[in-house]
């Protein structure tokens, strides 16, 4: 990515100049977060080394409110690893009540992963009834019929029943119960985990950080630019076109879609 070079000079500069200062004025590990975003945006495709860096931060500052970012990151290279179980883990951990707007932002995240991970124990409990029945169910209450296994949530992670329904196959008209739409009704197509997987990190987060505004909100109002907008001015805590601006420290930017972190250098 574009930024890493110039994230990780940053970064190594700031750990060089005395790092985050002292706790009460400034606890948040920006360089350590720094340095674990540049082996992320330096080899996207290895998976196990970025988890074992986003482990090390989590473990180094457990209190560090940037350590849900580090937890975000961490659960998604795992789940591209295979290892679900670690990452469903994780999510869960970023489920606890919300304080600020980094916090919120990583619950959203964790609702969305944890959604598309329920549906996929929802579609396996229908593989289960289709062996049986040879066609897929009408509705979703089939699946109480299973007389083995655990039964799958029967709604989202925001406790709304899922959208199911039975459709037809693209090439064969008029056959029922071979084909179906599951999804959540907060998420719609974005349900789906195998799609959610194929993004590109931060692909969708196309905010480009221009400049901090003067006199306007005590400085914590950032100008952007983006393909689609000229100029778009945020506060922290705020979102346009589903990315939220989550976090403005003293060296770096955080912003998020609820699917992924994208950490930038903070703006002059």
């Amino acid at each position: 990515m574009r930024w890493s070079g110039l994230f990780l000079a940053g970064a190594i500069w700031w750990a060089a100049a005395g790092g985050a200062c002292h706790a009460e004025d400034q606890p948040a590990d920006e360089s350590g977060l720094g340095l674990v975003w540049a082996c992320h945006t330096n080899a996207p495709d290895r998976h196990a080394a970025v988890a074992e860096a986003c482990q090390a931060f989590r473990t180094k500052t457990p209190r560090d409110p940037l350590v849900v970012v580090a937890q975000g990151l961490e659960a998604w290279h795992l789940l591209q690893a295979g290892k679900t179980n670690a990452a469903l883990r994780l999510w869960e951990t970023m489920l606890a009540p919300a304080n600020g707007a980094l916090s919120k932002a990583g619950a959203q995240m964790a609702h969305n992963w944890l959604t598309r991970l329920d549906r996929e124990s929802v579609k396996a409990a229908l593989m289960r009834v289709y062996v049986r029945d040879v066609e897929f169910p009408g509705s979703l209450e089939a699946i109480k019929t299973l007389k083995k296994g655990t039964l799958p949530p029967l709604a989202d992670r925001w406790g709304n029943a899922w959208t199911y329904r039975l459709a037809d196959l693209r090439a064969i008209q008029g056959l029922r119960g071979q084909r179906y739409v599951l999804e959540s009704r907060q998420m719609g197509a974005a349900s789906d985990l195998t799609r959610a997987l194929a993004w590109p990190y931060a692909g969708g987060i196309d905010f480009e950080p221009m400049r901090i505004l003067p006199g306007v909100g005590a400085g914590d109002t950032v100008e952007f630019s983006s393909p689609t907008h000229k100029r778009i001015v945020l506060m922290p805590g705020t979102d346009m076109d589903g990315v939220v601006f989550a976090y403005l420290g003293r060296s770096l930017l955080i912003l998020t879609d609820g699917n992924h972190w994208r950490v930038t250098p903070r703006p002059r």
